[in-house]
């Protein structure tokens, strides 16, 4: 059973607690309540099963002492007639699931869990809880409950592909039988201001167009009928049709059906949104917590980058010369078992970068260990930087550790203070983690940075940077689109646009995108479309780099992607005159 429908709508005690109370108290059996983080499980028992079970004929099975009937963090408890209430989570170990059976399996937050853990070889949690009522085949009995999130989220999926039912109302002006929906809600349109569309909206019949009172909605709200997909109801309100061919009832409800809140209430909501300065996400709330309704267009590209263009952002000097006017040279370091790749960056006034020498250089790893091959490297490649760039020596160097870190650390300690390791974290990237900036600086933290702090690891005894990948990317994205010239824009040594397409090709390997995730709404991660993206990983180190240096674009200038329109000033205007010299403004003739 996949139950779905508005927030504050009655979805939590319907479809989740009589459920549970049912199976524990009416048949006396033990039900396995699935929530996505054991944190939630003290709140759940206090806020949602507690209440109710004390309001009920079965207060006196609450256990007077014993595990959770205090309240704390507890994992399950005994009632009196022996039926045990055993939460679970979506998180942590795959073995906390896999030791414990039951019938029937409760789940809350259904799309919060729809996703396989971290850590887990297995699939995704909402399966592995299925997997604890196996053993009773077709005995078993599953309940999900949840705010429908996106279409390819597991309510939406469950509810579409099992009976997918709907609440039919009779109209008590045609007597036909109808579903009014977010369409039906009319009038508020037309209003000009919220009290107004509170006022005014209507639901309106979907047969004959009659509007309806609140009155009129509870009352055929009162009398509804429940069909499945492919099912009708005749004039005399009998349900005809086979009912779909799947074992699981999908059911859902919209705002028309929640008489918790007035028709108006819905028009003012509706009302706000329209004028909302941010429109999208006002509607993605509208669809998800009032109507049911899946979100659309859950993913998008945020920031486009294409390859030939960037093969063609050159700036006058060839490689290795270093513009005039350049205030400090930073250097971003990418290591491998068998290469390595670098980024050199010259920064001239307002933030403007011209990319000045980038490469790859061999790790001999196939004569030597991952660890001392890369040690060896950096420190060749340490000479090939400090004879540096017309003479002129880099003013930092980053070199990124998530890679055979202690080599790293070993040859910083070694280079100086010009010279730091680095730790990218970013979302849902290969072995790396969500950044996580500190909120007060602290001996061991004395800098934190746009995206970026300073951490000292005391038992390797170096000063390691933390970096902020998801946020330099988009940077270094957002310098490679902005106009040329203008401050914090990016820019390659001249050459023919072919030699700087294996870098083209590097930094477009990946791309940032906006995707609703259920449970956390929009975030913003980044999808890697090619393997090979490591003078990405580069420049945005180098580009990390100038900014702890304190390189910034002013603020009027700032990553501007497309021209602004010319200002003209008051002189100008005043400068316009009549044919025969007087100015053109007569508040301006004497």
């Amino acid at each position: 059973m996949v139950a779905t429908g508005p927030v504050q709508s009655g979805k939590t005690l319907a479809a989740f607690v009589i459920p549970t109370m049912y199976h524990l108290f009416e048949i006396g059996e033990t039900v396995i309540v699935g929530l996505p983080s054991m944190d939630m499980a003290a709140d759940k028992w206090k806020k949602d099963f507690a209440p109710a079970i004390e309001a009920s004929r079965y207060r006196d099975m609450i256990p007077k002492s014993g595990t959770g009937s205090r309240g704390g963090t507890f994992t399950s408890m005994t009632f009196a007639n022996g039926a045990t209430l055993r939460f679970m989570s979506g998180g942590g170990g795959d073995k906390k699931r896999a030791g414990y059976t039951a019938r029937v399996v409760v789940i809350t937050e259904t799309d919060g869990m729809d996703e396989a853990g971290e850590v887990s070889r297995e699939a995704d949690k909402i399966t592995q809880l299925e997997a604890r009522t196996e053993s009773y085949g077709e005995q078993s009995r599953i309940y999900m409950e949840c705010t429908v999130s996106i279409e390819r989220g597991r309510t939406w999926q469950e509810y579409t592909q099992g009976t997918r039912s709907r609440i039919v109302v009779r109209c008590r002006a045609c007597d036909a039988w109808v579903t009014p929906e977010r369409e039906h809600l009319v009038l508020w349109q037309d209003a000009d201001n919220k009290l107004a569309a509170k006022a005014a909206a209507r639901f309106a019949c979907p047969s004959c167009g009659v509007l309806w009172s609140d009155d009129d909605r509870r009352v055929a709200n009162e009398g509804a009928l429940l069909v499945h997909q492919g099912q009708e109801v005749t004039p005399d309100g009998v349900i005809v049709g086979p009912a779909p061919e799947t074992d699981t009832l999908g059911f859902r409800w919209s705002a028309f059906n929640n008489l918790f809140q007035k028709t108006g209430d819905f028009g003012a909501k509706e009302w706000g949104a329209a004028k909302s300065a941010d429109p999208d996400n006002s509607e993605k709330a509208l669809r998800q917590f009032t109507w049911c309704l899946p979100v659309e267009a859950d993913t998008k590209d945020s920031v486009p980058l294409d390859q030939d263009v960037i093969c063609r952002r050159r700036s006058k000097t060839g490689r290795g010369k270093v513009p005039d006017g350049t205030d400090c040279i930073t250097v971003g370091v990418d290591v491998g078992d068998h290469v390595g790749w670098y980024v050199a960056i010259a920064w001239q006034d307002n933030a403007n970068g011209v990319i000045i020498d980038y490469g790859a250089f061999d790790i001999a790893s196939r004569d030597l260990t991952p660890p001392v091959a890369i040690l060896s490297a950096l420190r060749g490649r340490y000479d090939v930087f400090e004879a540096g760039w017309d003479g002129r020596q880099p003013d930092a160097v980053w070199v990124d550790s998530g890679h055979e870190h202690k080599a790293v650390y070993t040859f910083t300690r070694e280079a100086g203070k010009r010279y730091r390791p680095t730790k990218g974290h970013g979302v849902r990237q290969e072995r790396m983690t969500a950044y996580d900036s500190p909120r007060k600086l602290a001996k061991d933290t004395p800098v934190i940075g746009d995206g970026w702090h300073v951490a000292y690891q005391a038992a390797d005894q170096v000063w390691l940077i933390h970096v902020n990948s998801d946020h330099w990317k988009t940077r270094a994205h957002q310098y490679l689109t902005a106009q040329a010239g203008q401050g914090g824009s990016i820019v390659l040594f001249d050459a023919p646009p072919q030699e700087h397409l294996t870098f083209a090709r590097h930094v477009t390997a990946e791309r940032k995108v906006d995707e609703f995730v259920p449970g956390k709404g929009t975030v913003t991660r980044w999808v890697r479309d090619r393997r090979q993206n490591h003078y990405l990983d580069c420049l945005h180190q180098a580009i990390a780099a100038a900014d702890h240096l304190g390189v910034k674009p002013t603020e009027a200038s700032a990553i501007r992607s497309t021209p602004q329109p010319k200002q003209f000033s008051k002189q100008k205007a005043a400068a316009l005159t009549m044919p025969d010299g007087r100015p053109f403004l007569i508040t301006e003739r004497e």
